[in-house]
Parts: C-alpha cells; structure tokens; sequence
C-alpha cells in the first residue's frame, strides 16, 4: 500500500482528487493539508511515499515545502497553471498534473508513482554515508557519449534535473548523468558534501561567497565553478545550519 498525503489550500480541490484517487487500488490517503506548517508536521508524522502538491497556496509557495522533502518522497505537482511545469522539473517531480486533472493522466501519474516505489524497494539498503566511492576515492560518470572516472573531491556541487543529475566540476566543465541525484549521495563522503535541498548537494569545501537575501532566500557561489545557485528558505536555512551562522 502506498501511502499519500494531499496538499492544496482548496477543500474542493482535496475532495475531487481524493475521489478520484478512490479508483485505485493500493494508494492510501493518510492525511490532507491546507497549509506548508500543517502539511510539514503531518508528513513527519505519516513518512508518506508520495505528496500531490498544489504550487500556489495561500501566502506561500507548495515548491518550498517540495524542497524540504526526504529524497525518497515522491512529489506530484498539481496546479492550475502550466508555468510551474518548469519548476516541478527543477524539484524532480515524477508528474505535473493541471487542473482540472483527468482521469487518464492521473493513470499516469499514478503509474510512475508506482514504477518509481518499485524501484526504491528493490535498492540496497545503506548503512550511514560512507559507501565505497571507488578505488582512490574516485568516482565513475557516465554521459550520452563518455564514461570517466573522477575524483569525488573535484566536484563542486551536484544539481537534480529530472531523472538525470548534473555534476559542476571545480576546473568549471559540467556533466550531465543519467543517474538521479539521490543515487549519488550515499557515495560521497560526508563532510565536505552535504545537502541542501531536494535537488542539490554541495561541496561545502568548494564554497566561496553566500549573499544573503532580504526575503530569506540566499545565492551560493563556489570557489572554481562560474555556476551559481539561489536558495530558497529551507535551502538557505541548512545552509546556515551547515556553516554554523
């Protein structure tokens, strides 16, 4: 049984996906939220396998809340507006539902849920995060047209983008991997790397400056690599926490 937890500020909006989300077997409901405070203490009380999350809630924004999320949550954006489709991508959510949702996406969302649970429970378990990173504390990254072996001390940050991750170097060159980015993170070594938000893990060693924000958000640079990254409350929050300010 998959258990899901539904978040949007529209008590209709709950009714109908939980009415439809009836038709199938093997989810289970667990909760509702109609706020990112209630939904953040329900999903640490319930440690759902997924969230159906609406982006536009009353005074907040539901990707703060996707941010947050342990990495082996899965996340469904449901909106009225088709511009989030771009950051349901940047958060790694496995399907982006508009509203009004029909019946046949929600099959097919319902459907990756279900390929991406499957997956999860036939991965190894790990104990703590020190998993072998490969002979010399180097690291194997395969591309569309190259497989290399690296050194995991070289990378200055490693960034989500869908079912792929893409790897910031120090020397500036990027990588993109067909490899999610939670598969990386029991491989490298933690400190110096550490993460920050649902789509990101940082080389804490590699970075150089943070501007803080007025609005509690923050942008990263690192030492090398040109790149540089906005966070959002949560984001900034561990980062804070990460450099003890």
């Amino acid at each position: 049984m998959r258990r899901v937890i539904l978040v949007d500020d529209e008590p209709s909006a709950r009714r109908g996906l939980r009415r439809m989300l009836g038709q199938y077997g093997g989810i289970e409901i667990v909760a509702e939220a109609g706020s990112i405070a209630a939904a953040q203490g329900l999903i640490g009380q319930h440690e759902p396998d997924a969230v159906f999350l609406d982006v536009e809630l009353i005074g907040e924004t539901g990707f703060e809340l996707a941010h947050a999320l342990p990495p082996r949550t899965a996340v469904i954006i449901v909106s009225a507006h088709e511009n989030y489709a771009i950051g349901a991508f940047d958060i790694a959510a496995i399907d982006f539902l508009l509203k009004p949702v029909s019946p046949k996406r929600l099959e097919t969302a319902i459907e990756r849920l279900r390929e991406k649970m499957q997956a999860l429970d036939r991965e190894p378990a790990v104990s703590g995060n020190h998993a072998a990173i490969g002979t010399g504390g180097r690291i194997q990254l395969k591309t569309s047209s190259a497989s290399m072996m690296i050194s995991a001390h070289t990378i200055s940050m490693l960034q989500a983008e869908g079912d792929y991750t893409r790897i910031f170097l120090q020397s500036g060159q990027s990588h993109l991997v067909g490899r999610l980015l939670r598969k990386f993170e029991p491989e490298l070594p933690s400190p110096p790397f550490h993460r920050l938000s649902r789509s990101l893990i940082v080389n804490r060693d590699h970075i150089d400056k943070v501007e803080w924000g007025s609005t509690s958000g923050s942008c990263l640079h690192f030492v090398s690599c040109s790149e540089t990254v906005d966070l959002g409350r949560t984001g900034t929050r561990r980062l804070r926490e990460l450099l003890k300010i």
